[in-house]
């Protein structure tokens, strides 16, 4: 068996890139881009698993499932800390990964052997690597039958090539030790690669989850998914995410905080007269100049964006900002008007105001999503929101936008009635939408604690006058 950690043994310090970030403490929006952009660490974080493997373990103890195989990005980086070159270049077959629901069965990163440098590079905590490179004789499989394509093709195994007289500096070294370790020992394509790693991890056989059917297509076609039953796995993936290890707290709190200093930065820079494109464009900057890189900004009445094409003095619309850091999500929304606020826009901002108050009195361990909608909405209704204005939708953040799991057995992803566990990171959506007169927002992305609750992101009133 391959192990990494024996080839990373000796790998030298110089390898360890710097994050940039900011302090913890909370970000201050108006904070100078000197300040913002410093290079520094984050020791609570950099190079941990992200993988919450008590709560993997259990959850496929539950459904009897022996393991699970990735093709999505998002849950390749979840189970294996890394996110692939591949899935920067959007290549069908990205990278995969494996999990085995027995603790002494090792899980796999299958991947390209241009990865390999990158792993090099980092002090990252990654499982065992089967790279791949491409079929050296792929002319023999033209028109190939079924028994063809059960036999393995040869590997190219070509590499870097390295100056014999040169002293290589520590991360060349690093280079050349990785490369030395596996030249030899190459897949000749995803789908062998992937083969050999079920072999090695005992999931050769058994009931595993998928979350792409074209994992199984893989396998069939040379042959090796005669002994296993493919479950489809995106909601399993979904039943494990959404309670998050310690490390993806502490990167919720940082992309959190990051994010909504972005977003207040970005209202703040709001002139009368500017567009949505203006204002997305502010928030792509101030996003990168946090450290976060963005996801998407509403900007107006939802979707619809800003009414009038520009922003308009005394015209109240939402703000919902949402970037992530190393791929974990903040997301933060305020109500927003410029100039003072008309009396109506005021006392709608006090409404919400009184229905976040009272849906968060609700937040804590074993209440559910719809006690937290009927009292938020009640809340609103009764301080004089339109009815048919108020929204309230509690869910969960994390890897994804809306990181949850959906009801089993439909063939919908239908949102089941979460109840609340320590460990989720959420938010409560409680937009107020009018078409005609605006709109307002109020959204803060929480941690649900022991005992209630943590807000994540800095606290800020829910009406930002500009």
């Amino acid at each position: 068996m391959v192990h990494r950690r024996d080839v990373l043994k000796g790998l030298a310090a110089g390898a360890v890139g710097a994050v940039s970030g900011c302090s913890l403490e909370g970000p201050v929006a108006d904070a100078s881009l000197v300040d913002i952009v410093k290079a520094e660490k984050f020791p609570g974080v950099d190079g941990k698993p992200l993988i919450n493997k008590p709560r993997a373990y259990q959850v496929l103890e539950e459904e009897n499932i022996d393991g699970l195989i990735a093709l999505d990005p998002v849950n390749v980086y979840y189970l294996t800390n890394t996110w692939s070159i591949g899935a920067r270049m959007r290549r069908q077959y990205p990278a995969l990964a494996t999990f085995a629901r027995d603790p002494n069965q090792p899980s796999f990163l299958v991947t390209t052997t241009s990865q390999l440098w990158d792993v090099a590079n980092r002090r990252s905590e990654v499982p065992e690597l089967m790279p791949y490179t491409g079929p050296a004789n792929w002319e023999d499989y033209i028109g190939a039958d079924a028994e063809q394509m059960r036999i393995e093709p040869e590997a190219r195994e070509r590499g870097y090539a390295f100056n014999s007289d040169a002293e290589l500096s520590p991360r060349e070294q690093g280079w050349a030790d990785i490369q030395a370790r596996y030249q030899s020992n190459v897949a000749p394509s995803e789908h062998w690669a992937l083969a050999r790693a079920l072999k090695e991890s005992g999931l050769a056989k058994g009931r595993l989850a998928v979350d792409d059917m074209r994992i199984r297509d893989l396998l069939e076609l040379i042959g090796a998914a005669d002994d296993i039953t493919f479950i489809p796995g995106d909601n399993i993936f979904r039943k494990i995410r959404y309670i998050k290890s310690p490390v993806e707290i502490d990167l919720m709190r940082i992309a959190a905080q990051k994010n909504a200093a972005a977003a207040l930065a970005t209202i703040r820079s709001i002139q009368e007269g500017m567009l949505f494109e203006d204002i997305e464009r502010k928030f792509m900057t101030e996003a990168a100049a946090h450290g976060n890189q963005i996801a998407f900004i509403l900007a107006g009445i939802t979707l619809g964006l800003l009414p009038h094409q520009e922003i308009k003095r005394g015209q109240a619309i939402l703000v919902d900002a949402v970037s992530h850091f190393r791929q974990y999500h903040g997301d933060f929304a305020r109500t927003v008007v410029l100039g003072d606020p008309p009396a109506d826009v005021a006392a709608r901002n006090r409404a919400n105001q009184i229905g976040r108050e009272a849906a968060f009195e609700m937040v804590k361990p074993g209440v559910k999503y719809s006690e937290i909608r009927a009292v938020g909405f009640d809340a609103m209704k009764k301080a004089g929101m339109p009815e048919e204005a108020i929204i309230v939708n509690p869910h969960s953040v994390g890897l994804q936008h809306t990181d949850q799991p959906y009801r089993d057995n439909l063939p919908y992803p239908i949102a089941p009635d979460i109840e609340l566990q320590p460990g989720m990171t959420i938010t409560i959506d409680l937009p107020y939408i009018e078409v005609g007169w605006g709109a307002g927002h109020n959204e803060d992305l929480i941690l649900i604690t022991e005992t209630g609750y943590e807000i994540l992101n800095t606290d800020e009133e829910p009406l930002v006058v500009v």
